[in-house]
């Protein structure tokens, strides 16, 4: 009887020890975090382009919560110039919207020394938050001169 008992108990502590090995080895370990993961990372992926013209463009969503992954600044003048990237203030209208009247600049708020006829890539490796400013997902730019910046993110 007491044969059996430890050949019961050490048949036990052998499975939980293997169950153990099992979910601490890398590649499950890895697996069971990239499952979690995926539940996290957004399925909506954002692309858009922003162009002032000497006027201030905004583009997004206009729901949810972007996430911006990189920004390419082209700057098209021979003279360089100082820019700010970031969530507009509307008084009225969307990001879609030309006609949209923006009051000003709210936080995440960037600014990006565009250099003479050249182009710049920014990238984030943890993406760049733009929440919803009074309703609005919005990536904005002031600057001057003929500037171009390329958005891409994800959207929650």
């Amino acid at each position: 009887m007491k044969l059996n008992k430890t050949i019961l108990w050490a048949a036990g502590g052998f499975l939980t020890l293997a169950f153990v090995g099992i979910f601490a080895a890398p590649k499950v370990s890895a697996a069971i975090r990239g499952a979690f993961v995926e539940v996290v990372i957004p399925s909506k992926p954002f692309f858009g382009t922003l162009t002032t013209n000497f006027f201030q463009p905004s583009t997004g969503p206009d729901t949810g919560t972007l996430g911006v992954t990189s920004l390419t600044v082209t700057n098209f003048d021979p003279t360089a110039h100082l820019i700010s990237i970031n969530a507009p203030v509307f008084s009225s209208g969307s990001c879609s919207t030309q006609s949209s009247e923006i009051l000003g600049p709210a936080a995440p708020n960037l600014l990006i020394y565009a250099q003479p006829l050249a182009t710049q890539t920014i990238t984030f490796p943890t993406p760049l938050v733009f929440a919803g400013v009074q309703g609005h997902t919005c990536v904005g730019i002031l600057g001057p001169g003929s500037i171009q910046v390329y958005v891409t993110g994800f959207v929650n």
